[in-house]
């Protein structure tokens, strides 16, 4: 054999290895998928869900899948939004900086941000967390859709949990 010619026996374990590895990747890929349409099931059952995931996009409230957060479990959890008037206003001091230099001090330093707004969430296993909520309006939208999603999602779960704890009894 030349210093050219391949060793046969090595490129058919090659191929042999190369085989395996793709049946493997190949396997993961549709494990994922089943995965990924399980979890589209579930939440076509629990629109809640995906309704909470939403309002939490860019916000750092926790999200759920299959009912589970990071923090905890939905279900026996309560989440409450506490808002005492938060806003953004323009303050006086904030109006006749920029009234003295023609708006560019207002532009620059902007609204400044008034009241508070706040979520409350106690978890299923009891662990409580809160967040501060911008006073800005698509962000307090999101934050009430982010507690009654949260709920509805517990009551669903905690009726589930119920009908399927009479089921075991009879």
């Amino acid at each position: 054999m030349s210093m050219f010619q391949r060793d046969p026996e090595k490129a058919a374990a090659r191929r042999a290895q190369r085989e395996i590895a793709r049946a493997e990747a190949a396997s993961r890929r549709q494990a994922k998928q089943e995965q990924k349409a399980r979890l589209q099931a579930w939440r076509t059952e629990h629109p809640s869900e995906t309704t909470l995931n939403r309002a939490a996009m860019l916000q750092p409230w926790a999200k759920s899948e299959y009912g589970h957060t990071p923090l905890g479990p939905v279900a026996g959890g309560n989440a409450e939004f506490f808002n005492a008037g938060a806003h953004k206003a323009w303050t006086a001091t904030r109006l006749v900086g920029g009234a003295m230099t023609l708006g560019a001090s207002a532009a620059l330093t902007g609204r400044k941000n008034k009241g508070a707004a706040a979520i409350n969430v106690v978890f299923g296993n009891g662990v409580a967390q809160s967040w501060t909520v911008k006073p800005d309006a698509a962000v307090l939208k999101a934050a009430n859709q982010y507690v009654h999603a949260f709920n509805a999602l517990a009551q669903q779960l905690a009726t589930e949990g119920g009908q399927k704890g009479l089921g075991a009894q009879t």
